[in-house]
């Protein structure tokens, strides 16, 4: 029985840290938004923007089974459409 309490109270802590760690990913209704909170986050989650593509910092980059996700923020997560790298970079193509 207490075996069993532990491995509840361990499962739950584990889902607790994981969403925790990952934290919100927001839901935009089209790439002209998503594209709008990247450029808005400008400083903390890309190197420069240049030629129609954004270069993003590799660092703010969360791959996960659901796609790839940028960390706009310190809280906050977008889903990013195909990543592409160049000498320059990974960036994304802007519309």
């Amino acid at each position: 029985m207490i075996k069993r309490l532990a491995i509840l109270c361990l499962i739950n802590v584990s889902c607790f840290a994981t969403s925790f760690a990952l934290g919100e990913s927001i839901d935009v209704k089209d790439e002209k938004e998503m594209f709008e909170l990247i450029l808005e986050n400008r400083e903390y989650c890309t190197v420069s923007v240049a030629d129609g593509k954004i270069y993003l910092k590799s660092d703010k980059i969360e791959p996960s089974n659901e796609g790839s996700f940028l960390w706009i923020d310190h809280f906050s997560l977008v889903q990013l459409p195909p990543i592409h790298s160049d000498e320059k970079g990974l960036y994304i193509n802007l519309l």
